[in-house]
Order: C-alpha cells, then structure tokens, then sequence
C-alpha cells in the first residue's frame, strides 16, 4: 500500500471500493489526538457523530471477562467486576469502517481495531426534569387529567477496543449489551450485523508510562501499573503550611502515552492530573518519517 508525504494511506493497486482510501490525514490525526476527539469515516460515505463517538471512546476501562467466557448470543447485561479496573485512552483520533474479515486479519497481524455498537433505550421525562409535581397534585393545579409525558429515547455509543500489546478495554454500554466473546465477533457470529468495525486511518508511534509523583513533587516510573500501585502504597501524604493554613500533599499516579507527532513528542494522560487536558508537548521530533505514521505494522505499541 502507498502513502502520500502527510502520512495518508492510498487506494491499493486494483482496489474498487471507495472505503479503501483513509480519509484522515496525518496533520488532522495529530491535531485532534491533542484535542481528545474521535473521528470514524464508514464505507456508505458519512461518520459517527464526533461527541457521542468521543465519550464513549472516553469511558474505556478493562475488559475483565475472558473472550471465550461469556456466550456469544448472550444479551444478557454482565456483571463485571471493577474492582481492579483502569481508564485507558487509545492513542487513534481517526477510524474508517472495514469488514469483519479485514478486522480479524488485521488483529492477528499484531494492529489494534475498535468495534463500534449502538443501543436505543428509554428514560423517564420526569428523570430528565429538576421537579415536577405529583400525580394528585397535578390535578388539583391543573383542575383536568393531562396526558402524562412519554418516555424520552436516546441512542448510547457502545465501543470495544481491542490490542494485542495493550489488551482490551470497553465501555459500560458495551459490557450491558454486547457479547464478550470478541474472538466470535471477529469469526462472523451472527451478532455482527449490529458492530461496526474499524480500523486506525493513522498510527502515530507511542509508549505508555506509569509513574508516582511522591508528595515532596520527585517523580517515580514503573514499569507497569501494577508495579505503580504498589509504589503509590510505599508513599505517605505530606503536612504543609502553618497554623490555619496547614494542609496534606498526598501522591498522585500518572499514567500516560509519550506520543511521536510530525510537531512534536507529547503526552496524553490518561490518568493524572492532566487527563482532561489536552496532550502537552515534551520535545520537538528528531527523524520523524511518514513511514512511521503511515505503516501500522510500524507503529512503536510498547506498554
């Protein structure tokens, strides 16, 4: 496949379909990975709403249920301990719709894919309003028996991602309606008419960091979060001031991608104290090609 200098893939040879091209480019890619947005172009021509698509992109955690544990056809909502789970930001602004079997190939090549869900529910109006009077009440202000208001509908966005360096991670909408079993999805379970599923238009190189800043400000990196909890614990809060002034400083974990732009290198805390922020820059680039964006089976995913 080819690539144009701004890191965009290009049609293959002899391909037909118009959903082959990726439509992001590298320069809208690294603009809206600092941004925090989400962006998926799909094969009819159109794209996912961008703040729907972004928060429940926002709402990842860990996938604590096995692939293969839970019954593929089960639409049952899990019960899914979250004792011990994380929020995580993939790195990937841009997506584009492929087709189940693309997806499953290109998992087993080692890229990440996201597949993408919708569930229409129903919410009380009175749930939606500050306050409203009762039943009874409602009469005797109104003097007549006024038609009750209907229950409002709402759509909820519903993503699972999976990598095969950074594991699984999904949203609550997706754990309450969606099977588990994403090695069924993959395959072709009948459920696969209700996903979408997607592939990263751009990867940008990154690793993921774990750190501890102790409550005297010195920063300390671990190798993995569990090596970070366990450091966090070895660490006391900090009194500070005098008199009616003195207050705690307490440790903070830090988790973040370190990632490389065509601008820049920068992080993203995905937890921390800047993990609603946009990405900040930490140095310029040095030797940074359109290779390294364009080739996912290029892209740098190290934990």
């Amino acid at each position: 496949m080819e690539t144009t200098e701004n890191g965009t893939f290009l049609q293959e040879k002899g391909a037909a379909n118009d959903h082959d091209i990726v439509p992001f480019s590298a320069q809208q890619s690294e603009h809206w990975l600092l941004e925090r947005t989400y962006h998926a172009h799909l094969c009819n021509g159109g794209e996912l709403a961008v703040p729907a698509f972004t928060e429940a992109m926002k709402q990842l955690v860990d996938f604590p249920i096995a692939p293969s544990s839970q019954p593929s056809k089960s639409h049952l909502a899990e019960i899914v301990p979250l004792k011990k789970s994380t929020n995580f930001t993939a790195p990937l602004p841009t997506w584009r719709e492929i087709s189940a079997a693309e997806a499953n190939a290109l998992f087993q090549q080692g890229n990440p894919i996201l597949l993408y869900g919708e569930h229409a529910c129903k919410h009380p109006q009175e749930a939606m309003e500050a306050w409203k009077p009762a039943r009874n009440m409602y009469n005797i202000i109104y003097r007549d028996e006024r038609t009750q208001p209907e229950a409002i509908s709402e759509t909820e966005s519903a993503v699972c991602y999976l990598d095969p360096k950074q594991g699984t991670f999904s949203n609550t909408t997706w754990r309450a309606w969606f099977p588990s079993d994403t090695a069924a999805l993959l395959a072709g379970n009948p459920h696969e008419g209700t996903i979408t599923f997607l592939a990263p238009c751009v990867q940008f190189p990154y690793t993921t960091h774990y750190t501890v800043m102790a409550s005297d400000g010195h920063v300390y990196p671990y190798a993995d979060r569990d090596g970070a909890i366990q450091g966090y614990q070895t660490f006391s809060p900090q009194e500070v001031g005098k008199e009616h002034d003195l207050h705690a400083i307490f440790p903070q974990f830090c988790y973040y991608h370190e990632v490389t732009c065509p601008s820049g290198i920068y992080h993203l805390e995905f937890f921390g104290p800047h993990m609603n922020e946009w990405g900040y820059a930490v140095e310029e680039a040095t030797a940074f090609t359109s290779a390294h964006v364009a080739d996912p089976l290029r892209a740098e995913m190290t934990r």
